[in-house]
This record gives structure tokens, C-alpha cells and sequence, in this order.
């Protein structure tokens, strides 16, 4: 699944650099952000698949652990991006953006944090449920600011913010989930290894969602205004 995930993210960072010459020149850094948020995420996926081990090989919680920190590497750089990349959209769908990117930035670097100090945190301690809980309604902030955004008109650039949206709602509900389950296979008996393994899965498969999804969106629209 690590490989998998390196594999999609290298795909499409080379898909974003060579879409991006087909953009009007003032609408390239849509597919610029696109492609480095894909590129960095290929980057740290390649070093994770190497920390988890090998076919064949043996996969404990230890080796689960060391892709925490990566994990938040790639997400305090890549979701930041993300959203510069919704401010980009919402601008070309005549939307304003005056303050926007960087609140949403901000309270974007709130949630990963959070989300990292409650990762690290005892699984089914005080201090893990506080963290999640913060982590989760900075998340929710970060809906109510992009659902407040005001685009006009039913063009595709209008289309695709509203699409962007619902990848901050469902894409981006998948990680607190994962969370979640994996603090509910603890607290079930499930080993810290195990619950650790299966909550970094679903983490794979919503970075390939939310990021190549959120970018091959972003880009559609920029080709189109």
C-alpha cells in the first residue's frame, strides 16, 4: 500500500508538470502547486514504504511508528498547499479571497498539530481524546470558512469549488476516522501495531484521493477559465 501510494503520488506530480504548459500562463501555478504537493507526498511515501519493510518481511509497531513523523511532514507541507491551491479556484471562479488562504492556513496548521500531539499520545489516554478533539474542530472550522466562500454564476470554475469543497468534507473526514478506529481496535484488545497498521491504510488511500483527486479538480478548472 506504501508503494502504491508513492507510485500514484509520482504519477501524478508527472501528470501536473506536464499539464501545466497547457494552462494560460497566469493560471500555471494551479497546476505548480498541484504537481509539488504530489511530488512531496511521492518523496516521504518512498521513504515510508522503506521504514515499514519489505514483502514477505515482518511489520510490528515499531515499524508503524517511525511513518508518524513522516506522515506529518508531508501533511503540515501538502494540506497548506491544498488549500493556497482552493484560494487559486475560487479567485478564477470570481470569488473573494482577500484574508481567506490564510486563515485557512493557519487553523490548517492547528489541526495537523493537534492531530500529530494526539497520534503520539498514549492510545486511549486523556491526553490522545483531547488532542483528537481539538484536531477535529479545527477541521470543522476549516469546513464552515470553505462553505462560506461565495462564487457566482455555473461555470466549471464554480463547479470545482464546489467539488473542492466536498473533499474537505468527506476526503478530509477519512483521517480523523481512521483515527478514531484505530483508538477503537485499542481499546478493543487490537495490539498498537495492528490498529496503528490499519488506520495508516486508510490514510493511503485518502492521501491519493485528497491530493491527486483535489489536483486533477483544480487543474480541470484552471485549463477551462
Amino acid at each position: 500500500m506504501f508503494m502504491l501510494g508513492f507510485v500514484a503520488m509520482a504519477a501524478g506530480a508527472f501528470y501536473f508538470f506536464m499539464e501545466r504548459n497547457d494552462l494560460k500562463p497566469e493560471h500555471r501555478s494551479v497546476a505548480t502547486y498541484a504537481a509539488v504537493i504530489a511530488f512531496v507526498a511521492a518523496i516521504l511515501y518512498y521513504v515510508m514504504k522503506d521504514v515499514v519493510g519489505f514483502p514477505g518481511g515482518e511489520i510490528g509497531a515499531a515499524q508503524i511508528a517511525q511513518t508518524v513523523p513522516l506522515r506529518y511532514i508531508d501533511w503540515v507541507i501538502t494540506t497548506p498547499l491544498l488549500l493556497v491551491e482552493f484560494g487559486l479556484i475560487v479567485a478564477i471562479a470570481g470569488g473573494a479571497t482577500k484574508g481567506l488562504v490564510t486563515r485557512l492556513v493557519l487553523v490548517d496548521l492547528v489541526m495537523i498539530v493537534t492531530g500529530f500531539l494526539g497520534e503520539i499520545s498514549t492510545p486511549g489516554s486523556a491526553a490522545a481524546y483531547v488532542w483528537f478533539i481539538l484536531s477535529v474542530l479545527a477541521w470543522l472550522w476549516i469546513v464552515l470558512m470553505v462553505f462560506q466562500v461565495k462564487v457566482e454564476g455555473a461555470g466549471f470554475a464554480q463547479q470545482a469549488v464546489k467539488t473542492m469543497r466536498l473533499f474537505v468534507v468527506i476526503g478530509w473526514a477519512i483521517y480523523p476516522l481512521a483515527t478514531a478506529i484505530q483508538q477503537f481496535m485499542h481499546i478493543g484488545g487490537a495490539d498498537v501495531g495492528t490498529a496503528a497498521a490499519v488506520a495508516a491504510l486508510i490514510y493511503v488511500v485518502a492521501d491519493v484521493l485528497n491530493k491527486v483527486g483535489f489536483g486533477i479538480v483544480a487543474v480541470r478548472a484552471a485549463k477551462k477559465a
